[in-house]
């Protein structure tokens, strides 16, 4: 016992002197160290925060058909949806959050049809998405379909591939000849980013 407790003053008085003296190499400059081996780098004058320009996004202006969005004095229907992401929510006037209306998974053809509650002549539709970026870049194949009775469809633009995009505003504008309607029907076969068609509004434009 007495030359374990000799042995542990040592350590103790070992460890005192070399917080106190250190060791002889530390007192040394090391290489790494040597101004010689450091590359000095001015940095430039600024009064404000910088941004590289490589990390700057363009910022991105929504496109706005001219007209008046008729949709929103409509009531939606379709084929299928999913929870409670009902077809209603396509006209709501809100692109954001959960106000998006989504097809029944692996149901193609989707339908997201648009009674207008009049015939109206109409140049052009805008779909959109969430514009938030968690809504990744998909691509959303449909075509739309025009009626004045609500049954009888025909085919005005026919099936194209749509690229939604965060950093594009998430919208795919589609403008054509004006053509008079009640019905105004988008008709999903394909989208990569979910199992059905999606849609957070539903915008169609008249002059009138």
């Amino acid at each position: 016992m007495k030359f374990t407790r000799v042995l542990i003053v040592l350590l103790v008085l070992i460890l005192i002197c070399i917080n106190v003296y250190g060791f002889a190499g530390i007192k040394e400059t090391p290489l790494a160290m040597d101004p010689a081996n450091l590359t000095v780098v001015e940095a430039p004058d600024q009064t404000e925060a910088m941004e590289h320009p490589d990390f700057i996004k363009e910022e991105y202006i929504p496109v706005i058909p001219e007209g008046t969005n008729i949709a929103l004095e409509g009531k939606a229907e379709a084929s299928s949806f999913t929870q409670s992401y009902v077809a209603r929510k396509a006209i709501d006037g809100n692109a954001k959050g959960v106000s998006y209306w989504e097809a029944a998974p692996d149901s193609y053809p989707n339908t997201l049809t648009v009674d207008l509650k009049r015939v109206a002549p109409i140049h052009a539709v805008r779909i959109l998405l969430n514009p938030a970026s968690i809504w990744g870049k998909r691509t959303q194949t449909f075509a739309v379909k025009v009626s004045t009775d609500g049954e009888n469809f025909t085919e005005l633009v026919p099936l194209k591939d749509y690229v939604f995009d965060p950093d594009r505003g998430n919208e795919a504008v589609i403008t054509f000849d004006p053509v008079e309607a009640q019905y105004v029907q988008l008709e999903f076969t394909a989208n990569t980013g979910a199992a059905g068609g999606q849609v957070a509004e539903f915008e169609i434009y008249s002059k009138e």
